[in-house]
């Protein structure tokens, strides 16, 4: 299957199908040799696949489903990601620098050691979420939601924090004397943890 790079003015383009990826997948013997940068799959469903290590470097995956998906170590720099069902997926130590995930779902995501810098999380659902050494230099976090959100180790320096709801979020005190005056709401409610 030759695949031609979507650009988003491109109308005719038409969105890659779950069989379109699996025949892909099938083609290169394994995910970590998949390469699905600047493809259209906007709204695919890849709900519970296997892309670890695949490239997907600014590709459109507006409102797909990802939900309990497998993302280790994926590549997806620069990537549409707007409105996705990211519930329990796996983006651990992945590659998301630039990437637009306005609105996204991800609660429960696994964002560890996960590269979001730049990265626009603005009103993103991050309830319970794990961003545990992610580092998320410069990015857009306003009106996230990340109460419960594990984030020890989380670098935040230079993040719009602006409206950040981060209730229950865990983290230790340093991190947490590090958020003040940067407008995350209730911050006083943010669980100290021990270093």
């Amino acid at each position: 299957m030759s695949l031609e790079p979507y650009t988003p003015t491109d109308g005719m383009s038409q969105p890659l199908t779950r069989a379109d990826v699996e025949q892909l997948v099938q083609e290169v013997g394994e995910s970590a040799k998949l390469d699905l940068s600047w493809q259209n799959m906007r709204g695919i469903d890849l709900s519970e696949f296997d892309l670890a290590g695949a490239r997907l470097d600014r590709a459109n995956l507006t409102a797909a489903n990802l939900s309990e998906a497998n993302l280790r170590e994926a590549s997806l720099v620069g990537a549409t990601l707007c409105g996705a069902n990211l519930v329990a997926v796996n983006l651990s130590e992945a590659n998301l620098a630039e990437a637009d995930l306005i609105g996204a779902n991800c609660i429960i995501a696994n964002f560890s050691k996960a590269d979001l810098r730049k990265a626009n999380l603005s009103r993103a659902m991050l309830l319970m979420s794990n961003l545990s050494g992610a580092t998320m230099e410069k990015a857009n976090l306003s009106g996230v939601y990340m109460c419960r959100a594990k984030m020890s180790e989380a670098i935040l320096c230079e993040a719009n924090l602006s409206g950040a709801i981060m209730k229950d979020a865990h983290m230790s005190e340093i991190e947490k004397a590090l958020l003040y005056n940067r407008g995350v709401i209730d911050l006083e409610k943010v669980r100290v943890i021990a270093e």
